[in-house]
């Protein structure tokens, strides 16, 4: 009784989330405009499509469907030699192994700790079951593993190492209320930190003209620094309900361009909520409410508050995550942004991103966004197309006595961005349209588990119909990293 009891609450919670999520985007869209409806629309059919194929396919049952046909060959191959000799210690950890790669960790499990049975003194198996059990969200089991791995007095010293912070992770997961932050400061340069078009001929009122010296492309260093928190509650009730806040904070002081001294901060708020927490482990929805302020140039600039729906499905050994957001973007004049409020006007933006494993320290990000922008004036309107793409890869730090492995993360991006009307102060004859292409490494060097260093180099190049909005630039940052 008590199990269906459960499984009722399970249900009632999942289809509440389903139907606020209805609910919120059908409240949105009645009060968007035409074109910005298409946009939650898309979004939409995004989120169904996320959601429905791959759980058609997980509902069969077996390996997880975004495996490869390599993968899911060997896994079976590898299945079939366990069956036969299950005292095969060689077979049970390679087919841990293909399990792992497939995504079928209680497979993984079952497999490691036969190992364990014929053979206790094997650390790193247990660190393996201890990190399969941390994966699952079973913190108790994965602490029991970890600790049995480091009691023998040959433990190696990298098994430690990953082990007391697999640990220290875990203390900090099972507290109700649980903290992180991350802080940054350092410089940055650019080779064109005015954003000024790579020619000093450009249009103006649909004839050609010369640009001012003052406006050309310029150089500049600016003193930046970030900050960003993150609280979450845990609700305790072993579904993984729980209440998320973030909030990020930025500055940075150009030394040459005092008018584009930028300064944000951000709040983000909401509960996720296990969707499916039986027919699919690990799915949840995130209703959210988003909040910001930016300033530039010193003085008030944008101020915008907004909400969306997130949704997270895991996939093999990827999160897969649609959602849509809409904001009420309004800008502020200033002495410097006299024309700012013209941008004043409704930002929804429909996007898929995710994440996940693609070998054992090589890992894949990315997210691809359709935005719309609402503006007073239809020149500043616009339709956009986003996509980003990065793969983090860890390595062994260079430098003995560091434990932490740092990362370092070449990234991809393009945009296209289409406005509704043309300028007649620029040309108009001709609607604005521009492509954007982004390429660019980040590097990430902890070097003790607080303190640490980072780097980035990023190249954006911006071509437009209208040759005022063509841009280069090569930013380099670099700088101090804490996390606690």
């Amino acid at each position: 009784m008590a199990k269906d009891h459960d499984d009722c609450v399970c249900a009632l919670t999942g289809w509440v989330g389903v139907v606020s999520f209805v609910f919120l985007v059908s409240r949105l869209a009645f009060a968007l405009p035409q074109r910005a409806r298409s946009v939650m629309a898309f979004g939409l059919a995004a989120a169904l499509s996320v959601a429905v194929l791959p759980s058609a396919a997980l509902a069969q049952g077996g390996p997880s469907p975004a495996a490869g046909n390599e993968a899911k060959a060997r896994y079976e191959a590898l299945f079939q030699r366990n069956l036969l000799n299950p005292a095969d210690l060689d077979a049970a950890f390679q087919f841990a192994e293909a399990a792992t790669a497939v995504g079928d960790y209680e497979a993984a499990i079952g497999a490691l700790e036969r190992m364990v049975f014929y053979n206790p003194d094997l650390p790193r198996v247990r660190l393996e079951l201890g990190v399969l059990y941390f994966r699952l969200g079973s913190f108790e089991m994965a602490r029991s593993y970890f600790t049995t791995a480091i009691t023998g007095p040959d433990v190696p010293s990298d098994v430690r190492n990953r082990v007391n912070a697999f640990l220290s992770e875990i203390d900090r997961r099972l507290k109700p209320a649980q903290w992180s932050g991350f802080a940054q400061a350092g410089l940055r340069y650019q080779t064109n930190a005015n954003a000024g078009p790579n020619s000093l001929s450009i249009r103006a009122l649909g004839f050609d003209a010369v640009l001012n010296q003052q406006f050309r492309k310029r150089p500049d260093w600016n003193t930046f620094a970030l900050a960003g928190f993150r609280h979450v509650y845990d609700f305790g009730n072993q579904r993984g309900d729980a209440f998320e806040t973030s909030v990020i904070g930025y500055y940075s002081a150009q030394h040459r361009f005092a008018r584009l001294n930028t300064g944000l901060v951000e709040v983000n708020l909401g509960p996720r909520l296990a969707l499916m927490p039986d027919a699919w482990m690990g799915s949840a929805i995130k209703p959210y409410a988003t909040f910001t302020s930016v300033a530039l140039g010193d003085a008030p600039y944008l101020g915008s508050w907004g909400g969306g729906v997130l949704l997270s499905f895991p996939v093999g050994l990827s999160v897969i995550e649609p959602g849509v957001e809409v904001r009420n973007r309004v800008y502020q004049s200033s002495s410097d942004y006299r024309g700012a409020p013209e941008q004043t006007g409704t930002f929804v933006s429909a996007y898929v991103q995710g994440s996940g494993a693609l070998f054992d320290r090589l890992r894949w990000q990315g997210k691809v966004a359709f935005n719309r922008a609402e503006a007073r004036f239809a020149y500043y309107t616009f339709d956009q197309f986003v996509a980003d793409l990065s793969f983090p890869y860890e390595f062994e730090a260079p430098f003995a006595g560091i434990t932490r492995r740092w990362t370092v993360s070449p990234s991809f991006g393009f945009s296209r961005t289409s406005y509704e009307a043309p300028n007649f102060v620029i040309d108009p004859n001709v609607r604005r349209e521009d492509t954007e292409i982004r390429a660019g490494v980040l590097l990430d060097a902890p070097l003790t588990d607080l303190a640490g260093l980072s780097a980035q180099v990023l190249y954006t190049k911006v071509d437009s119909n209208i040759r005022n909005f063509d841009t280069r630039n090569l930013s380099v940052l670099f700088g101090p990293t804490l996390r606690f």
